[in-house]
């Protein structure tokens, strides 16, 4: 059962909360309905064309966004996360087509320069920081002009609604419990997530609350039921002015 939020702590480590569970979640993530029925899809539909572009996946799990962005010709794409097993993992599957690094999304890019990237995605990855501001200014130097920003995050509805929060409004963190292990992560109100997204330079285009795909109704038909009508995740595809 979901536990109740506690107060902010001053410091979180999701890369080894990563760590611990990897192999579990890894065996599994590629077909797990939240995923490939739900989330992807709909990241899938906010991007541009790939052809010829300079990726950046921001939060690259096992590598499974990275993959599909080779499928489709993109020109380079560089993965990093904070977790040491799952950028293995992530190497593992793509061998030496993408470039991938350890790196905290929390921190300056040092990777990076400045206008090197066509398009940054970051899947299911801003929840796990506590201040997305640095982070998203960091996205917005690393862009090229008029580059786009497309990322997913946990719909802050959801979060209210599943934990119980007393304060819509007030960020809080969320202790949960998967069948994979432990995680922790933070809930941030949409105004929140738009104001921080206007601060540090962008433009939303896209705001989708994504349903699932006809594809789940067959396979999970209750937990089709429950995201046809509850708005889980939250895609929003962002233009760098």
């Amino acid at each position: 059962m979901p536990q109740q939020p506690s107060s902010i702590p001053t410091t979180h480590n999701p890369g080894a909360e990563y760590d611990a569970m990897a192999d579990a979640y890894n065996a599994h993530v590629d077909t797990q309905p939240h995923n490939a029925l739900y989330e992807r899809p709909a990241v899938l539909s906010l991007l541009p064309p790939l052809a010829g572009l300079t990726v950046l996946d921001a939060g690259c799990g096992s590598g499974w966004y990275a993959q599909h962005y080779l499928e489709h010709e993109v020109k380079r794409v560089v993965c990093v996360d904070a977790s040491e097993k799952m950028t293995a993992a992530a190497r593992a599957r793509l061998g030496e087509r993408a470039q991938v690094l350890v790196a905290d999304l929390g921190q300056s890019l040092n990777f990076a320069t400045n206008g090197e990237y066509d398009l940054v995605v970051a899947p299911l990855v801003l929840h796990y920081l506590l201040d997305w501001l640095p982070t998203l200014r960091e996205f917005h130097r690393v862009l090229k002009p008029n580059g786009l920003f497309v990322f997913s995050t946990h719909h802050p509805i959801m979060d209210f609604k599943l934990f119980n929060l007393p304060d819509y409004f007030a960020t809080a963190l969320i202790e949960d419990e998967w069948s994979t292990g432990k995680v922790t992560y933070y809930h941030h109100s949409l105004s929140a997530i738009c104001a921080t997204l206007a601060e540090a330079g962008f433009s939303i285009e896209r705001l989708l609350e994504p349903q699932p795909v006809p594809a789940m109704q067959a396979s999970h038909p209750e937990l089709y039921d429950r995201l046809m009508h509850n708005p889980w995740f939250l895609v929003i595809r962002a233009r760098r002015i």
